[in-house]
Order: structure tokens, then C-alpha cells, then sequence
């Protein structure tokens, strides 16, 4: 047997020799190549680009090409911002930064910073502005009037998003300058949307109009497919901001249909926002609804949810799979124009192993047939499972979508009704406030039961994570209460199923409310403490308190004591007239 084992080895090694050998016909130059594909051929097809550059990345990396490798990551990270994949694109640039400083690439560098900064406005503005104002810097100091370009007029972004115009407005014409000066066909129509918003926002509506045209026509001129999206998305902006309702349709009409064409999925959420606020202007709520939900729906398929996140996991592992099949086959052709020179090699091998596989062959037979029956047993218990997911998934999904998009538009039509009517029945103005609030308390409920349905287990941290969230939100919604939370115990494995952490959650959740409405405290303690296989936990606080006695036991307290059940615990209440209540849930868990 360590005969065979020897024999596959030089096997292994000899294939390895020959598949590097193939490898090696793959150049720098072609590397480089396709890390220097337009900036409008990136953006134009986002899909077709990561596949580009994710094969260029591991081409890079077998090769040992750091540049290549620095360069693919910074296009990955450019391609799947304009996906909307910002985990991803966080990534990518991190990598890309590294690579680049590790190398002394000082003006990719530089590029790599700005860039990274303006795709970080809408997700984190402080290091934003950090990261433009190093590449800036690094930039200027160089100088570079290239990357110099593009950093101004995205600063400039940063500032008009600050609702800084003036330093906008003076960023934006030293990009243009600059520009023009390079006779830059993609980057002007950039600044010059930009300025048009500025001299719209300064109202200026004629001198923004004349930009915006200046803009399209050199995109339309030039065939940028992502840039004549954004433009009618513009130009839908511009007409709504005049008040000319029909044209505005008419543009972000057109632009909606470019960006799902084109696959731009934050274009099209801007879309709909935009569509959305139109329509409701005009007093048509249900077109305007309609386009709101649209816009939900595109803004959550955006952000990083963990059902997005899991999606993308998988679509990374599908293309790892189908590229490393697509190796194999190419090894496989090499070892087949090549078997020749093994023929006779590989027919001694088989003489020596016939007799090792003739021996062998029942003893394995019975272990497949047995590993097999366990694979079954296993697929069908896996399959059992991801239907029970599927259900859920597709529940929480249509909470989300429909009852959470219907709820946030009741809330946003309540606050129109209250700022757009001079209200001066204060019953009524209490009833909307009411409503508004009752709307939101649900909207935060649905949420909770989502987050709880879209897991199989709840580990201790996760739980520990919303109890912190909800004491958050408390505290801003109670002033003068104070708030202490404190877990005793090791709790580093301990995980539950989804209806057991979510029935704590909800007992906990229930008494600090209870405690705030009807206790008059000015402290509450909540105390988790784990012993061995036995749990306790504690809310506390220092308000009225009641004699027990006197207090029949009231809707909210049998709504404890049947969560407390389902998870096999109990339920306790010790209070005491102005020395405060306690209420105590212990139970245990394996």
C-alpha cells in the first residue's frame, strides 16, 4: 500500500508540472490589458466585469503579480459599488489600498483613497471625507492632474451633501478646469451635472438647464450608456423641482427602463424615490405607493441584509466551482495531447494496482453502500430543513415587502397630513400622533418577528445585541429613566432556538414597558445570570410598587407566564408599595 502511494505522488507531480508549464503562456501584459478597460466599458456592463476581473484577480494571483493583483481588486471594488454590493465593494478596496501601499504605488495610491472615500458618502460620511482628504493630499503633492480630477469633483459631492454649495461649487469648477484642459469626453459631463445641481439648488434653473444639455449630449455623443441613465434620471430631478409634473414622469419613466436594461440597481431605487415623490406631490397616492414600494424593494435588494449576504456567499462558492472545473478540463486536455509519453507509464502503474483493486474491491463496496445510506439519510434531513427555511424566507419576505412598505407609507402620510394642513383640533392632532406612533411601536414589532423567523438558532451575542437595542431605543423614548444592563456568566456557546430567544426577548422587552408606563421609576436593572444549565433573569426597578395582595393579575402578566411556559420556565413578581418590583424568569436549557 505505501508503494501505491508513492506512485500517485509522482503522478500528482508530474500533472503539476505540465499544468504550470500551461499556466506560464498567460502574461503581465494581458493582465494589464484587462485592468485597463475603460471606465464607461466598466460600468456599462457591471455583470460582465466582475466576471473580467474576478478571473484577472486569480490569473494575477497564480502568476505572483502583485500589481495585477492590486489593480483587479480596485476594479472589483469600483464594479461592485455600482452593483450595490457594499460588502463586497468595502472588500475589495481595502485589499486594492494595501496592495498599493505595500508596492509604493503612490498615485494609484492616491486614486485608490479618493475613490474608496466617494463610495462611502451615503454609508459612512466622516471616513469618507478621511479617505478623499488623504488621496488629496497624496495627490497634490505628487501632482497628478489626472487623479486630481476625479477627487475634486467628488469632494465636491461630500460638500454639496454637507449642504456646503459655495465649496462645492469651487471643487467642482477646479474638476472642470482641469478637465477641459485635458479634453476629458467622460469626466466633463460629470462636473458639469454636478454644477447644474448646485446652480438648481442656488435657483438658477436656466443656467442649470443649459449644463445638464451641455452633459447629455457629449454622453449621448459618446455612447456612455451609464452616464445617459444618470442624465435622464437628472433631467427628471430638474423638471420636478420646477414643478412641471408631466415631464418629470416622462424622465424618470425613461430612466427606469435604462437602468434595468443596464443593471444600475441604486439608479433605479433613486428612480423610484424620485417617481414616487412626484406623484404624491400631485396628490395621485396610489401610483405614488406604488412607486414607494418599488423603491423599498430595490433599496433592501441593495443593502446588506443577511439573506443578500448569504446569496452572495453562494454565488462566490457557484463561480469558484465552475472555475476550477474549467481548469480541470483544460488540465485534462494538456494531459491528453501529452499521454503519449505516459502511455507506458501509466500501463506498469495498472499492473500493480489491478491487484491491490481486486482485493480491495468487496471491502469497499460495503462501505460505500454504507456511507451511502448515511449521504441519503443526511440529504433528506438537509432537504427537510432548507424547505422549513424557504417557508420562512418567503413569509418574512412578504411581512417585509407588503405590511412594512404599507406601514411606512401610513406613517409618511400622516406626517404630510400634519405639516400640510394647519391642524387646530388638538383631539385630533392627538389621534394622528397617536396613529403615527401605535404605526411605528408596529413597524419595530414586525421587524423583530422577521429577525427572528430569517434564523434556526439564536446565539446568546445576537440576543444579547437586540435586548441592547431595544434599552437603546428606551432610554431616548423615556427621559429621566436609567438604564443598566449586566450578564453574569460564561455565554460564549450557548445559543437557542428561534422561539425560545425570541420568547425572552418579548418577557423582557414586555416588563421594561410595562415598567415605564405604569411604575414611575427613575432606574431599571435588568440582570442575566447563568448557572450551569440554569438560567435567571431580573428586571428591577425602584418605582411604586403594589401590594401583591391587592393586585389581581392582569393581560400582560398571563402573556409572561405563557411565554415563560413555552420555553419551560416560570415566572415570578415580588413588589412592595414605594420599594419598587422585581419580576424574575428562570428556566433551564441543556
Amino acid at each position: 500500500m505505501r508503494a501505491v502511494k508513492i506512485v500517485f505522488l509522482f503522478i500528482l507531480l508530474f500533472f503539476g508540472r505540465l499544468s504550470a508549464l500551461a499556466q506560464k503562456t498567460i502574461s503581465k501584459s494581458q493582465i494589464d490589458s484587462i485592468n485597463a478597460i475603460p471606465y464607461d466599458v466598466k460600468i456599462a456592463n457591471t455583470s460582465q466585469s466582475v466576471k473580467w476581473f474576478t478571473q484577472n484577480l486569480i490569473t494575477a494571483q497564480k502568476l505572483k503579480y502583485p500589481q495585477g493583483i492590486a489593480d483587479s481588486y480596485a476594479n472589483l471594488g469600483l464594479v461592485y459599488y455600482f452593483q450595490g454590493k457594499y460588502d463586497k465593494n468595502t472588500s475589495c478596496m481595502l485589499h486594492a489600498i494595501r496592495w498599493y501601499d505595500k508596492l509604493n504605488l503612490n498615485k494609484k495610491l492616491a486614486a485608490a483613497y479618493g475613490e474608496y472615500g466617494y463610495q462611502l458618502k451615503k454609508r459612512d460620511m466622516k471616513m469618507a471625507l478621511y479617505n478623499m482628504q488623504k488621496g488629496m493630499q497624496m495627490a497634490e503633492s505628487i501632482p497628478d492632474e489626472g487623479i486630481l480630477t476625479s477627487i475634486y469633483d467628488n469632494y465636491g459631492v461630500l460638500k454639496e451633501m454637507q449642504n456646503e454649495l459655495d465649496s462645492a461649487l469651487f471643487f467642482y469648477k477646479k474638476a472642470m478646469t482641469l478637465k477641459e484642459k485635458r479634453k476629458d469626453q467622460i469626466g466633463i459631463p460629470y462636473s458639469a451635472n454636478k454644477i447644474a445641481f448646485v446652480k438648481l439648488m442656488q435657483k438658477k434653473p436656466a443656467e442649470a438647464k443649459q449644463l445638464f444639455d451641455y452633459a447629455y449630449q457629449i454622453r449621448v455623443k459618446s455612447n456612455d450608456v451609464f452616464g445617459i441613465a444618470e442624465n435622464l434620471n437628472f433631467y427628471g430631478y430638474y423638471y420636478k423641482e420646477i414643478g412641471n409634473t408631466k415631464e418629470a414622469i416622462a424622465y424618470f419613466n425613461k430612466a427606469i427602463i435604462w437602468s434595468k436594461k443596464n443593471d444600475y440597481p441604486s439608479l433605479l431605487e433613486d428612480n423610484y424615490k424620485g417617481l414616487s415623490e412626484v406623484y404624491e406631490n400631485n396628490n395621485d397616492y396610489k401610483n405614488a405607493l406604488f412607486n414607494f414600494k418599488n423603491h423599498v424593494l430595490s433599496k433592501d435588494s441593495i443593502m446588506n441584509t443577511d439573506i443578500r449576504t448569504k446569496q452572495a456567499e453562494l454565488d462566490t462558492e457557484y463561480q469558484t466551482e465552475q472555475k476550477e472545473k474549467e481548469i480541470l478540463l483544460q488540465r485534462a486536455k494538456i494531459a491528453e495531447k501529452n499521454s503519449w509519453i505516459l502511455g507506458g507509464f501509466a500501463l506498469a502503474i495498472f499492473s500493480i494496482l489491478i491487484g491491490f483493486i481486486l482485493y480491495t474491491k468487496q471491502k469497499l463496496k460495503t462501505v460505500q453502500l454504507q456511507k451511502d445510506n448515511e449521504l441519503k439519510d443526511a440529504l433528506l434531513k438537509i432537504e427537510t430543513q432548507n424547505k422549513l427555511q424557504e417557508q420562512r424566507l418567503r413569509i418574512s419576505r412578504d411581512l417585509h415587502d407588503n405590511i412594512g412598505a404599507q406601514l411606512t407609507f401610513i406613517i409618511s402620510s400622516l406626517d404630510n397630513l400634519k405639516y400640510g394642513f394647519a391642524i387646530t383640533d388638538a383631539k385630533l392632532d392627538a389621534k394622528l400622533a397617536s396613529i403615527s406612533g401605535f404605526t411605528k411601536e408596529t413597524i419595530y414589532e414586525l421587524r423583530d418577528t422577521i429577525w427572528a423567523m430569517n434564523k434556526d438558532e439564536i446565539t446568546f451575542e445576537d440576543l444579547k445585541a437586540r435586548i441592547s437595542n431595544f434599552i437603546e431605543n428606551a432610554k431616548i423614548a423615556s427621559q429621566g429613566i436609567t438604564f443598566q444592563f449586566v450578564c453574569d456568566g460564561d455565554f460564549k456557546e450557548v445559543v437557542f432556538s428561534s422561539v425560545e430567544g425570541m420568547n425572552v426577548y418579548r418577557i423582557i422587552q414586555e416588563a421594561i414597558n410595562n415598567t415605564m408606563k405604569h411604575a414611575n421609576a427613575s432606574k431599571i436593572d435588568i440582570n442575566v445570570i447563568k448557572e450551569k444549565s440554569t438560567y435567571q433573569i431580573a428586571i428591577k426597578d425602584n418605582g411604586k410598587g403594589f401590594e401583591e395582595a391587592e393586585t389581581v393579575s392582569g393581560n400582560g402578566m398571563n402573556n409572561l407566564k405563557k411565554r415563560a411556559k413555552e420555553i419551560n420556565g416560570e415566572i415570578s413578581v415580588t413588589s412592595q408599595k414605594q420599594s419598587g418590583t422585581t419580576i424574575v424568569l428562570r428556566f433551564k436549557k441543556p
